[in-house]
């Protein structure tokens, strides 16, 4: 019994260093998600909303198959040495369904008419690599029922 034993044993340890996916180890500059290009915002009846499209690829390239959330950043002002402060984070668990979501969406309340505010997003996936901010988007909060404007990123500007 004991024999047996120690043979099921040995055989289990030389069995388990070979389970999973053997691939090269691959560096931490290369599996960050792709910076997000389409940041956008618009002024609401209730705040800022803010718009982006789902990242789809490391940084060397290759598909994304763990995204796992966005960090929102937001500056008042538009200094350019402005500090961008946490604003929320939004979690993402769709990664094991067939139809992901596409778009994403964050409704700023916490803002003042008159005042202008910059947002940018930060992506990150389940072994928190984070990847760089997505462009900067500029919008002033309007008053409600005033005309409402998105200024363009300072990016573009």
């Amino acid at each position: 019994m004991m024999r047996s034993l120690a043979v099921i044993t040995l055989v289990l340890a030389a069995l388990l260093p070979s389970c999973g996916r053997k691939a090269q180890p691959r560096p931490p500059e290369d599996v960050m998600p792709r910076p997000i290009p389409d940041l956008g915002a618009s002024n609401l009846a209730d705040g800022i909303r803010l718009t982006w499209g789902r990242p789809s690829m490391y940084a060397d390239g290759t598909r994304m198959m763990d995204l796992a959330g966005f960090v929102i950043e937001r500056a008042v002002g538009t200094e350019a040495r402005t500090v961008f402060k946490r604003l929320g984070t939004i979690e993402v668990s769709d990664r094991d369904r067939f139809r992901q979501i596409k778009s994403f969406q964050y409704v700023d309340h916490d803002t003042v008419p008159g005042t202008t505010y910059q947002y940018r997003v930060v992506s990150f996936t389940l072994d928190r690599y984070f990847s760089s901010p997505s462009n900067i988007v500029t919008v002033e909060r309007t008053v409600p029922g005033e005309d409402t404007h998105a200024l363009l990123p300072a990016t573009q500007r």
